[in-house]
């Protein structure tokens, strides 16, 4: 009895799951979205880069297939891993390649992208140029200056240094206490700003001066060479005023050789002066000095080609003095050239931007080298080149460009150069006459644009950036030079 007892509950269990079946949720299953990757650039004899499809991205959320192949381009070249989402692609030669990204989901569905990559050789002058768009789009942030002091002189173009907790201002181009526009050239004051203390104090350079290379290294910082004139008969320098922060003591050294616009730059213990203007006709030098701070000796080295301006750049144990301008026609002849010290084996190599640059900014930030800006004149006219900004990855060396919104150069020596907040790189204006409360602002992280528009016009003010905070002092301020200090927000 229990059985047929059991059997028939059975039987009315399966009738009724037989009437009204389950059925399973319906799913949807979207495309994956392909991203091959930015365009990029090489010079030979460099014949390597990295393909990154890392940016693909499946709308579920589940694994992607990869798969790289050639779709253009000559027929040399071997990617190691094409179904890895970064490959390495080796054995390239001259020309432009297009390289296609597939990727396919776990149901089925798939996308493609391309990226294009340029290889080039050092002897190419140009790439394609990077247009100045003056109407780009790019969103605008509001920048406040929020005052922080006051210099003991108010006066434009000064050289600009940190180390430990203290922000040295040094020399000047411009220097007046009445702060009006005819005012005297060079200047020996040394404003001291502890960012710990907030407090001031003041010191004196061995020689009255302008446009001096400042390098930190360890607890000390350089101020090396310089002039003094108004660039006709100007008087140059060898002097070497070197302050040490830990001591609070200062030293006098010497350069070979008399030298102005120096790029200045520290790796391990060595701290390297190289090239710059030699005498008043701007006749440029090749000269390196460079300072053992373990020794205290100095020695000399040879860059490959005489330049002034140069960006001089640390990065991954080596220093790149990146393009300047040659011999003494330095508004029409800037240079290409990179020399680079190698730190780890003491030794010089060369390499070139992929185009010219004289009075540029430079700075490391990560795996990158960001090289922007410059003059480059035909003619008296300022080329369309001076937007683009050339981005090096240290470890591939492969570079690839961006755009500022306008043209800018930048003259270190004088306090100017980019830098970073809030891993952002800022590319403030010093000399556009055109337009002097805006500057360029690019998101590392994002690779996007933005413009910073400041409150008021400001010109040849120096800038540094210490802690993740950014410092402005002097400069031009409604026409008269300025002794105002602020912090930069935005």
């Amino acid at each position: 009895m229990k059985r047929v007892l059991t059997f028939l509950v059975l039987l009315l269990l399966f009738a009724r799951c037989d009437n009204n079946p389950v059925v399973p949720a319906l799913t949807t299953n979207a495309p994956p979205i392909a991203n091959a990757g930015r365009q990029q650039t090489i010079i030979l004899p460099l014949m390597k880069l990295v393909l990154d499809g890392s940016k693909s991205a499946d709308p579920e959320r589940g694994s992607l297939r990869y798969a790289w192949t050639k779709i253009a381009g000559p027929s040399a070249y071997f990617i190691q891993n094409p179904n890895a989402a970064l490959t390495d692609v080796t054995n390239l030669e001259e020309g432009t390649y297009q390289f296609e990204l597939k990727v396919t989901d776990i149901g089925g569905l798939s996308a493609k992208d391309t990226t294009e990559v340029q290889v080039i050789t050092q002897q190419t002058v140009t790439t394609k140029p990077v247009a100045c768009d003056f109407s780009s789009g790019r969103p605008e942030i509001a920048a406040r200056l929020i005052p922080v002091g006051t210099l003991s002189q108010a006066r434009g173009g000064m050289a600009v240094a940190w180390a430990g907790s203290k922000i040295l201002f040094a020399g000047a181009t411009l220097s007046a206490v009445s702060g009006s526009l005819d005012s005297d050239y060079g200047s020996s004051t040394v404003d001291i700003y502890d960012v710990v203390t907030q407090t001031w104090s003041k010191a004196k350079l061995s020689k009255s001066r302008s446009d001096i290379a400042a390098v930190a290294a360890g607890n000390k910082v350089f101020f090396a060479g310089g002039r003094l004139g108004d660039g006709a008969n100007d008087q140059l320098f060898t002097t070497v005023d070197i302050y040490d922060v830990s001591t609070n003591t200062w030293s006098v050294a010497s350069l070979s050789e008399p030298r102005a616009f120096i790029g200045a730059a520290a790796v391990g213990n060595k701290v390297f002066f190289a090239g710059g203007e030699k005498n008043w006709n701007y006749e440029t030098s090749n000269r390196v000095d460079i300072y053992d701070l373990s020794s205290g000796t100095w020695s000399t080295a040879n860059l490959s080609e005489n330049r002034a301006y140069i960006a001089a750049v640390t990065a991954d144990n080596k220093v790149y003095f990146a393009g300047g301008h040659i011999d003494n026609r330095w508004y029409d002849s800037p240079s290409r050239t990179i020399d680079i010290y190698d730190n780890g084996t003491n030794s010089w190599s060369t390499s070139r931007l992929l185009e010219p640059r004289g009075m540029s900014s430079g700075i490391a930030v990560g795996d990158n080298i960001y090289w922007a800006g410059g003059l480059r004149y035909s003619g008296g006219v300022a080329d369309e080149s001076d937007c683009s900004v050339e981005i090096r990855n240290i470890h591939s060396q492969v570079s690839r460009l961006e755009g500022l919104f306008k043209p800018a150069s930048w003259v270190t020596v004088e306090g100017q150069n980019a830098v970073v907040k809030d891993n952002k790189i800022l590319y403030f204006r010093h000399y556009n006459t055109d337009d002097t409360s805006r500057f360029d602002i690019y998101d590392i992280a994002s690779g996007s644009w933005s413009i910073g528009v400041l409150p008021k016009s400001i010109t040849g003010v120096s800038i540094i950036a210490v802690n993740n905070t950014v410092y402005i002092a002097g400069g031009m301020v409604d026409g008269k030079l300025s002794n105002q200090v602020w912090k930069l927000e935005f």
